[in-house]
């Protein structure tokens, strides 16, 4: 269980995920909060770093902790790798998994912008395709790739939700209409997918319910993606995650 402090910073920069897993039963959203909490962890290393060469050293530390949780050996003291090593193999969620999500998240340190949209949507599947792939595992269902494609999908959406932000760096080879455009693509291709899914598979995939809302509002006329930010309420969201789960589908 994550101590209140992380918990609290976890739901400032990754709310829609919590407040998906929030329907899960209490020992799945443990498990799903460990998880996310773990993904924080890479995915904040290049904000905390001036220099790649640091940031490849933290995310060699947590490549030597994978190593440790897989091979059986003593596992480091840290809130989220002590806790993780028991989950991941619990859950039988395979090595090379995790391996590829850390992998994505260092893609982070490249200041070199994305040659086109295949490439983006690459990384959108590796990052939070993976992630959502692990967490259908840690509710006990095996993901296929509707899975991967959900959250392919929700990638893609928050580079064209930062697109203003990263305009002039990894995104600056892109158009965000095509972005935009493949966000719902993907979206759409895993809806029909993850109707097969079981119920309890859905606390892990349900936010990808918000994709339309957000792309609506991505590529309303009024809206510049170079100077404007989208957002919607906390109340709609949960309304929409709540409807996701309770139809089985987003």
């Amino acid at each position: 269980m994550l101590s209140e402090p992380t918990l609290t910073q976890l739901k400032s920069v990754d709310p829609d995920r919590l407040r998906a897993a929030v329907f899960a039963d209490k020992m799945g959203r443990e498990r799903l909060q460990l998880l996310y909490a773990f993904h924080y962890e890479l995915a904040k290393v290049p904000e905390l770093v001036s220099e790649p060469i640091v940031g490849q050293i933290r995310y060699q530390w947590w490549r030597d902790a994978v190593t440790e949780i897989y091979e059986g050996k003593i596992v480091r003291k840290h809130e989220i790798a002590t806790p993780l090593a028991g989950v991941l193999k619990n859950y039988d969620v395979p090595r090379f998994w995790v391996d590829r999500l850390i992998d994505g998240r260092e893609r982070d340190l490249d200041p070199q912008p994305f040659a086109n949209l295949d490439e983006a949507k690459d990384y959108c599947r590796q990052t939070s395709g993976v992630l959502m792939q692990i967490a259908v595992k840690l509710l006990g269902i095996e993901p296929d790739d509707a899975v991967l494609a959900a959250g392919e999908a929700w990638g893609l959406t928050g580079l064209a939700r930062a697109y203003g932000h990263y305009q002039k760096g990894m995104l600056s080879e892109l158009d965000f209409k095509a972005l935009c455009c493949a966000a719902q693509d993907s979206r759409n291709m895993a809806a029909k997918g993850l109707k097969a899914l079981p119920s309890t598979a859905f606390p892990a995939v349900a936010y990808t319910a918000l994709v339309p809302k957000f792309i609506a509002r991505l590529t309303h006329s009024k809206h510049d993606p170079a100077t404007m930010s989208v957002s919607y309420g906390p109340l709609l969201k949960q309304l929409h995650l709540m409807g996701a789960v309770m139809r089985g589908r987003v």
